[in-house]
C-alpha cells in the first residue's frame, strides 16, 4: 500500500496533469476558432469576389457554382468538427480518466488518515489512561504518606512533587496527553525514590533511637543500682543516698543524674506519642540530631564508669583508712603509746567551698583527705602515723601509710630512726596490704611529711578518670 506522502505526490501530479489538459482543450478551441473565423473571413471575401466576377454569368451556372462551394464549404467545416469531437472525447477521457484516479486517491488517502487519526486517538487514550492512573496511583501512596513523619527527613520535598502533579492535571486539562505521561511517569519515578528515601531515613531514625534508648535505660538501671544496691566497706555495709553519691564523685554525680533523666524523659514522651506523632510534631526540626545523641550516649555511658569508679574508691578507700587507722590505735595504745589526736583532717579551703561539699557538722572533716594518728611517747616526743589516699587517673588506687617522729627529749638521730623503723614494722605486721613507710627527723618533720603526702597523693577528679577511660577504650 503507498505511504501517505506518495499519495499526495500522486494526487498533486494528476492535478497538475488534469490542469494541463484543460488549458490546451481552451487553447485548441481558442485556436479552432480562430482557424474558423479566419477560414469564414476568406470564403466571405472570396465568395464576394466570385460573386461580383460572376455576377454576369448564367444564373445556373451561379447557382451551380455556389452550391459546390457551400457543399465543399459545408463538408470542410463538418470534417474540421469530426476532428474537434474526437480531440475534445480524447481530452474527455483522459480528464475522466484522470479524475477517477484522483478520487481513488482520495480515497486512499482519506482511509490512511482515518487509520492514522484513530491509531493517535488510540495512543492519546492511552497516554491519557497511562496519565491517569499514575495520578492516582501517586495520590493514593500519598495519602498513605501522611502518617509517615516526611516532612522531618525531606522538608518541603513532597510539596515540590505535588505542584508537579497540578501541572500534570492541567496538561490532561489541555489534551497534552503525551507530555502529561511523560511527565507523570517522571514524577512517579521521583516519587518513589523519594518515598523509599523517607522510609530508609525512618528506619535508621528508629535504629539509632532503640540504640539509644538502650544506653540511656541501662544508665538509669545503673544509677538506681548505685543508690540502691548497699556496698561493703571495712566500715561496714552502706546505702548512699543521692547527695552521698554527689559528695564522693566530687560533685559529679547529680548533674549527670539530672542529663539522664531529661535523656530518659524525652525517651517516655517518644514512646508516650509514638515515633510518628512525635517526629511529626512542631519541635521535630530542632531533634534531628538522633544520630549524634547516641554518640553522646556512649560517651555518658564511659563518664557513668569514670563516676562510679570515682565513688566506690574513694568511698571504699576511706573507710579502709578509717578502719585500718583504728586498729594501729588499738596496738599502738596496747603497748604504752597516748592517743593525743586521730581523726581525718579537716577540709581545706579549696574543697569545703564547692557546691557539692555538704554544709554542717556531719562532714566536718574530710574523709577524701588523710586519716591522722598523733601520739605521745613520752614528754614532748610526739609519733605521728598518716594514712594517705595515693591516686592515679583522678581516683584512690589505694593507701599508703606514713610514720613519722618528732622527738624534743631525743637528740640522737639513730634512735629516733630505730623508733621509727620499729613502729613500720609493727603496722605492716598489723596491716598487709598497705605500703607502710617510715619519715624519722627532728623539727622540720612537719614539712617533710607534707612533701611526703604530695608525693603520694593527688586531688580527686572525676573528669580525669573519665579522659582516661576514653583514651583506654576509644
Amino acid at each position: 500500500m503507498a505511504s501517505e506522502a506518495a499519495l499526495r505526490r500522486r494526487i498533486r501530479e494528476l492535478q497538475s496533469q488534469i490542469d494541463s489538459l484543460r488549458q490546451q482543450n481552451v487553447a485548441f478551441q481558442n485556436e479552432m476558432n480562430r482557424q474558423m473565423n479566419s477560414r469564414l473571413a476568406e470564403l466571405r471575401s472570396e465568395y464576394e469576389r466570385a460573386l461580383t466576377r460572376q455576377k454576369n454569368e448564367t444564373e445556373e451556372l451561379y447557382s451551380t457554382r455556389i452550391r459546390a462551394f457551400q457543399e465543399n464549404m459545408v463538408q470542410e467545416m463538418q470534417q474540421q468538427y469530426r476532428l474537434l469531437e474526437q480531440e475534445a472525447a480524447r481530452i474527455s477521457k483522459l480528464q475522466a480518466e484522470k479524475i477517477v484516479e484522483l478520487s481513488d486517491c482520495n480515497e486512499e488517502l482519506r482511509e490512511v488518515l482515518q487509520r492514522m487519526k484513530s491509531h493517535q486517538e488510540i495512543v492519546d487514550e492511552n497516554h491519557r489512561s497511562l496519565a491517569v492512573a499514575l495520578l492516582d496511583q501517586m495520590k493514593t501512596t500519598r495519602g498513605d504518606l501522611e502518617t509517615v513523619p516526611h516532612e522531618f527527613f525531606f522538608k518541603g520535598e513532597f510539596d515540590i512533587i505535588d505542584s508537579h502533579s497540578k501541572q500534570i492535571e492541567e496538561e490532561l486539562n489541555q489534551e497534552m496527553y503525551q507530555a502529561a505521561a511523560a511527565d507523570a511517569s517522571s514524577v512517579m519515578m521521583e516519587f518513589d525514590l523519594l518515598r523509599t528515601k523517607v522510609e530508609q531515613a525512618l528506619h535508621e531514625w528508629l535504629m539509632a533511637f532503640q540504640d539509644y534508648a538502650r544506653i540511656i535505660k541501662a544508665i538509669s538501671a545503673r544509677l538506681e543500682i548505685l543508690e540502691t544496691h548497699p556496698i561493703e566497706t571495712k566500715a561496714g555495709t552502706f546505702v548512699m543516698l543521692p547527695k552521698e553519691l554527689n559528695y564522693w564523685s566530687c560533685g559529679a554525680y547529680l548533674p549527670y543524674k539530672q542529663k539522664i533523666q531529661e535523656a530518659l524523659s524525652l525517651i517516655q514522651e517518644v514512646e508516650a506519642q509514638g515515633v510518628v506523632n512525635y517526629l511529626k510534631n512542631d519541635l521535630a526540626q530542632e531533634r534531628k540530631g538522633i544520630f549524634s545523641k547516641v554518640a553522646e550516649a556512649h560517651k555518658w555511658d564511659d563518664e557513668l564508669m569514670g563516676i562510679t569508679n570515682c565513688i566506690l574508691c574513694e568511698r571504699t578507700l576511706s573507710d579502709e583508712r578509717w578502719s585500718i587507722s583504728k586498729n594501729v590505735s588499738k596496738m599502738l595504745k596496747d603497748i604504752g603509746y597516748h592517743v593525743i589526736r586521730k581523726g581525718f583532717r579537716s577540709p581545706e579551703d579549696r574543697i569545703k567551698n564547692q557546691d557539692w561539699y555538704p554544709k554542717g557538722n556531719r562532714y566536718c572533716q574530710n574523709p577524701l583527705d588523710c586519716y591522722d594518728l598523733t601520739m605521745s611517747i613520752q614528754g614532748l616526743d610526739i609519733l605521728c602515723v598518716t594514712f594517705v589516699p595515693v591516686r592515679m587517673n583522678g581516683v584512690a588506687v589505694r593507701n599508703e601509710c606514713i610514720i613519722s617522729m618528732n622527738a624534743v627529749s631525743l637528740k640522737d638521730d639513730s634512735l629516733i630512726s630505730e623508733i621509727v623503723g620499729t613502729n613500720v614494722q609493727r603496722v605492716r605486721g598489723l596491716i598487709k596490704n598497705i605500703i607502710v613507710s617510715g619519715v624519722a627527723v627532728g623539727t622540720t618533720q612537719d614539712i617533710v611529711i607534707a612533701s611526703e603526702e604530695q608525693r603520694r597523693k593527688k586531688v580527686p577528679n572525676p573528669k580525669e578518670q573519665i579522659r582516661y577511660l576514653e583514651r583506654k577504650y576509644h
